[in-house]
């Protein structure tokens, strides 16, 4: 009797870079299973699943961002092939709501193997990773990171290639991170300015501070200003003397020609 061959399960985690990401689509088409199914319309899907924005911050930087449309990621899922937003692997699959999709699938025997293109693309926590790699051998699934130098987990050699493939992704996480944490270390020691840039000018924000210093709320000082209200929230939160600068009377209001209506200080 012939054996009945098993279904595949792919998952994605789009990258910031759009070739990476076109590398994991090939590659793991070309490993998977062809049967019964359609996967030149699945590798159509993916290429339309991925949307290239082009955003200019403002300094003046030119980026391009990639994004998943949620409607065609959805009708993959259905598929067992999950495409998921570019976010850290380092954030808990908690945050990661196809991962979890991925392994609820898999408790009802909907595939029996599950491509990734490499073991960091399960996650860059070693505890995270060999755990699930186990959860889902039990589950009778074998993951198959096509990247990755491992093996079955049944095995003690396999476990030890887990571990260590594991391992490696997260010490390459750390030290990607510590890098950034001495580049702004660095450019802080300089006199440079980091981080994302002023939402205003700061002839604005002085102008925010001194109208809520006067005893003026949210809403009169965004037409006042007519910066929103969520950006005053935002500076006055971020005030260093926010504690001295609370509203006397916040019922006053401005109207728009920059007079003031009510009592002032």
């Amino acid at each position: 009797m012939k054996a009945t061959p098993s279904r595949d399960a792919l998952y994605f985690r789009v990258s910031s870079d759009r070739q990476t990401t076109e590398n994991q689509f090939d590659e793991l088409l070309a490993v998977a299973h062809s049967t019964h199914r359609d996967w030149d319309g699945v590798r159509a899907s993916l290429g339309h699943c991925i949307l290239t924005e082009t955003r200019t911050t403002r300094r003046g930087i030119v980026r391009t961002i990639y994004r998943v449309d949620p409607a065609i990621a959805e009708h993959l899922a259905k598929e067992c092939i999950y495409v998921e937003q570019g976010r850290s692997s380092k954030r808990g699959a908690q945050k990661r709501p196809l991962f979890e999709r991925m392994k609820r699938d898999a408790s009802q025997g909907r595939f029996t193997r599950l491509l990734v293109w490499k073991v960091s693309r399960l996650g860059r926590d070693m505890r995270e990773v060999i755990g699930t790699v186990y959860e889902l051998a039990d589950l009778g699934v074998t993951i198959v990171p096509v990247k990755s130098q491992t093996g079955p987990v049944n095995t003690a050699m396999g476990r030890l290639l887990w571990a260590i493939q594991a391992w490696y992704g997260e010490m390459e996480n750390e030290e990607r991170s510590e890098n950034v944490r001495l580049g702004q270390a660095r450019a802080r020691a300089q006199g440079k300015e980091i981080g994302r840039p002023r939402e205003v000018a700061s002839d604005v924000e002085q102008r925010i501070l001194g109208l809520r210093a006067d005893g003026y709320g949210y809403k009169a000082i965004s037409q006042a200003t007519g910066v929103p209200r969520s950006t005053v929230r935002r500076v006055l939160k971020g005030a260093k003397n926010i504690q001295e600068i609370q509203p006397a009377n916040p019922a006053v209001s401005i109207p728009a020609d920059g007079g003031f209506v009510g009592c002032q200080k």
